[in-house]
């Protein structure tokens, strides 16, 4: 009891002898101004034009509170940015983490462009140096996903890969930048792929530019 009542008694003198004024609190706040923005982990995008985009919105602003609605005036014109972490470094800077989407193909459907998306979304069509090395889709992309899917289960160099062409009959042509061609059929593509790896192994099969799965249990080779 004698304890709360020194503790009591020194609280009640520290508020006796301290003078309260609403403009300290302002005063504290210009304190913890952002000056300096670091942007970090982008490997596709601009990071210049990331970080003016970035000091158009954040610079002079409170560090200890973000302003959402300008993350998201920024993240507006950035169909490719997945997520952001934030990093404050008191009392000025602040570092970005930028971790962006796995583009996997240009999607070309008629005249219409779109990046596709590891998990199926299509983004809107931008020049970059880095995406133009992706694989390019042509006409539909439907039941693409499976086909990727299945080259990555199978260890298939995409990197080797040049367009995919898609057939309303519901299959597709995998053209390579060696110029080889393999056409695989609707059904059982799986292990058309399997083959095609197996045979490309072997020296005697690199003569041949066009290996045809499309007739069921048959391979034809050109």
């Amino acid at each position: 009891m004698r304890k709360f009542s020194i503790f009591f008694s020194s609280l009640l003198l520290l508020l006796t002898l301290t003078t309260f004024n609403p403009n300290n609190i302002d005063t504290s706040f210009q304190l913890f101004k952002i000056k300096n923005i670091e942007i970090k982990n982008l490997k596709i995008l601009d990071k210049k034009k990331i970080r003016n985009s970035f000091y158009n919105e954040l610079q002079g602003t409170n560090l200890l509170i973000i302003d959402e609605k300008k993350i998201k005036n920024i993240l507006k014109d950035y169909d490719l940015i997945d997520y952001i972490e934030f990093k404050k470094v008191y009392p000025s800077k602040i570092q970005i983490i930028i971790h962006e989407k796995e583009t996997i193909a240009i999607i070309n459907n008629k005249q219409n462009k779109f990046y596709l998306i590891k998990n199926g979304e299509e983004i809107r069509f931008f020049k970059n140096e880095v995406l133009e090395e992706l694989p390019n889709i042509f006409g539909e992309q439907k039941n693409f996903l499976k086909i990727y899917n299945a080259l990555n289960e199978l260890g298939f160099p995409i990197s080797e890969i040049k367009s995919f062409y898609y057939f309303d009959i519901g299959r597709w042509d995998i053209i390579l930048n060696n110029k080889k061609v393999i056409k695989l059929p609707v059904e059982n593509f799986f292990k058309s792929l399997e083959n095609y790896l197996k045979l490309n192994k072997k020296g005697n099969f690199e003569k041949y530019l066009i290996f045809d799965y499309r007739i069921k249990n048959q391979l034809i080779l050109n």
